[in-house]
């Protein structure tokens, strides 16, 4: 899979959809859309529209699918973009129909952007309301999930199956597709929408004014999620992230009970600094104060750079902590990101027995071999401490590379001596145990196998 093909893949608890049997997938792709005929209920004026359309972008309008001939054309939307675009695979793809269907759509609202001058469809998303399905109810039996027994499944809803067409991934069809969504599950009485996404997404969500409430996880198929809250009345938050949701807040009535439940029963992820609300200097003092040194003398990978080189490349990074323990690569898993370590360590599993192969500290990094090449990881990552990760994500490469091309290549060298060290280790490992093997052999005694050798991520 080519990097401009990329699949995201998130923003549905994984762990409901297992215990409802109703997995989910949000993926972007590179394909063509076939284009649709709008038969679908308007939810948006045409003056709010115009006002959030791109100045001669796509005239795009948001519809919910009203009839089953309309919620054909948005699962063979997910189809195309889906499985004929990004190979994705499903238990619900109807080959023969083109579709993809799943059993969480009976009863979900289907919205959707439409391109109004060309008939494509632009984006779609699902949105299950409690209010409309009592199962969602059941979201208190999960792990993390317990506190919020205190509500009804009236003020809980989920959104999920964020599909993105290629041809608008710049425009602003994801932002109007979410927006209605927030619309949709504040008239259903919603007062907490879950959701959950790859590391990569992670500032996507927190501008849009969700945030952590429980520990990351490790899917099987997903990879490493991170699960989210956006609390909808919580306007004083939304206004400080600049959530374009507060816009639509600030004329509906807002009480900050929830607010202030959310506040008390999860201080640990209450107050966590947001990046993205971050001036330079204060991100980099955060960077600082995690690494207890200056980055540039902490992250081997900022060799070379000056403080406005390395704050320019590294500002769009998301700060992410994961508990002891906690597996935060799995081996086989296609992955996008890199992290570096800002506290504690993590420990490199390779091998048919799992063997520690390395132990990795603040200031290293992994996961840079799958960030390069999108190919699957060649090892499992484990949190031997609580740990706190600066998430790079290939976006901001692609984006270095064509605006800030010096610093792009400065950071490529740096990643590239990073890997031949690392190469030269193994290297020396595999020797050692090759002249072992030998000198066993001349004695007339067995050798264990040398144990395979993994780059870390």
């Amino acid at each position: 899979m080519r990097t401009s093909e990329k699949v995201i893949i998130g923003v549905f608890p994984a762990e409901l959809g297992r215990l409802l049997k109703r997995p989910f997938f949000c993926a972007t792709g590179q394909n063509e859309i076939a284009p649709v005929k709008p038969s679908f209920i308007k939810l948006s004026d045409p003056a709010q529209m115009h006002a959030q359309q791109q100045e001669n972008g796509p005239k795009l309008q948001v519809f919910m699918a009203r009839d089953d001939a309309a919620r054909d054309r948005v699962f063979a939307f997910r189809y195309r973009v889906l499985v004929e675009a990004s190979g994705l695979q499903s238990d619900y793809a109807d080959h023969e129909a083109k579709t993809v269907r799943e059993p969480l759509d009976h009863g979900a609202l289907q919205i959707y952007v439409a391109d109004m001058q060309s008939g494509e469809t632009a984006a779609a998303l699902r949105l299950n309301a409690g209010a409309l399905d009592s199962k969602i109810g059941d979201i208190g039996k999960m792990a993390g999930f317990g506190p919020f027994k205190e509500f009804s499944a009236n003020a809980l809803t989920m959104t999920s199956m964020l599909v993105i067409a290629p041809k608008y991934q710049t425009s602003s069809a994801a932002s109007l597709a979410i927006s209605a969504a927030y619309k949709m599950a504040r008239k259903c009485g919603s007062l907490f929408d879950f959701t959950q996404c790859a590391p990569e997404m992670l500032p996507l969500y927190q501008k849009l004014g969700y945030r952590k409430f429980r520990d990351n996880f490790m899917d099987d198929t997903l990879g490493y999620q991170v699960p989210l809250v956006l609390v909808t009345q919580d306007y004083g938050h939304l206004t400080f992230v600049r959530s374009p949701l507060g816009a639509i807040a600030r004329k509906m009535t807002n009480s900050s009970e929830t607010a202030s439940w959310f506040n008390r029963t999860f201080p640990d992820y209450a107050n966590v600094p947001i990046e993205s609300t971050l001036n330079d200097e204060d991100f980099w003092y955060l960077l600082a104060r995690k690494l207890n040194q200056s980055p540039l003398a902490g992250i081997a990978l900022l060799d070379g750079l000056t403080y406005s080189e390395a704050i320019e490349f590294m500002r769009a990074g998301s700060v992410l902590d994961c508990p002891a323990g906690g597996r935060i690569m799995k081996k086989g898993q296609i992955g996008r990101e890199m992290y570096v370590i800002l506290s504690g360590a993590v420990k490199v599993l390779a091998g048919a027995d799992d063997a520690v192969v390395a132990r990795l500290e603040k200031g290293e990094l992994f996961g840079e071999l799958a960030y390069l090449s999108e190919s699957p990881r060649t090892a499992d990552i484990i949190a031997d401490e609580d740990v706190e990760l600066l998430v790079l994500t290939q976006k901001m490469m692609e984006k270095a590379l064509a605006e800030m091309p010096a610093i792009a290549a400065r950071i490529l060298f740096n990643l590239s001596l990073i890997l031949c060290g690392r190469l030269k280790n193994s290297t020396a490992v595999l020797v050692s145990a090759a002249q072992g093997q030998k000198s066993d052999a001349s004695t007339g005694e067995e050798m264990p196998e040398s144990p395979e050798i993994a780059e870390a991520g």
